[in-house]
């Protein structure tokens, strides 16, 4: 009785580690579970966090540092930081076929967030940005 037990525990543990993926995250590294050639997500979500950080610094360098639109501009940034990364893991109960379609949704999704970030502070400081 006990090989028996024995053998389906093995046989449920091979099972189970074919099926799950490892995740290894080494430091410097952008991790993607995607193969190299289905990562052109992580491409536009750099391109997209890059101009959103250039008008950010424009503004920044605009202001006096007393300035209340400074004060204003650094806070917002600081709360739209802290809900994004709260925000990251979206898709909570979504069952996904793979770790790649799950990157893909939630970069999809960070892409999005960041577009309107950049919409904001161009509609608001549009005067500043010439």
């Amino acid at each position: 009785m006990r090989k028996i037990v024995f053998i389906f525990v093995v046989f449920s543990l091979v099972s189970f580690s074919k099926s799950s993926e490892v995740i290894i995250l080494k430091s410097g590294e952008i991790f993607s579970s995607c193969d190299k050639k289905y990562r052109d997500h992580l491409d536009e979500l750099k391109d997209e966090w890059e101009k959103m950080n250039e008008i950010y610094n424009k503004l920044i360098q605009k202001f006096d540092k007393n300035n209340k639109l400074k004060e204003d501009l650094i806070n917002s940034q600081k709360i739209w930081i802290k809900n994004l990364s709260e925000s990251k893991n979206y898709t909570g109960g979504v069952v996904f076929n793979g770790l790649c379609l799950k990157e893909k949704a939630q970069t999809i999704r960070e892409i999005n967030l960041i577009q309107q970030r950049i919409l904001e502070l161009t509609n608001k400081y549009k005067k500043y940005l010439d």
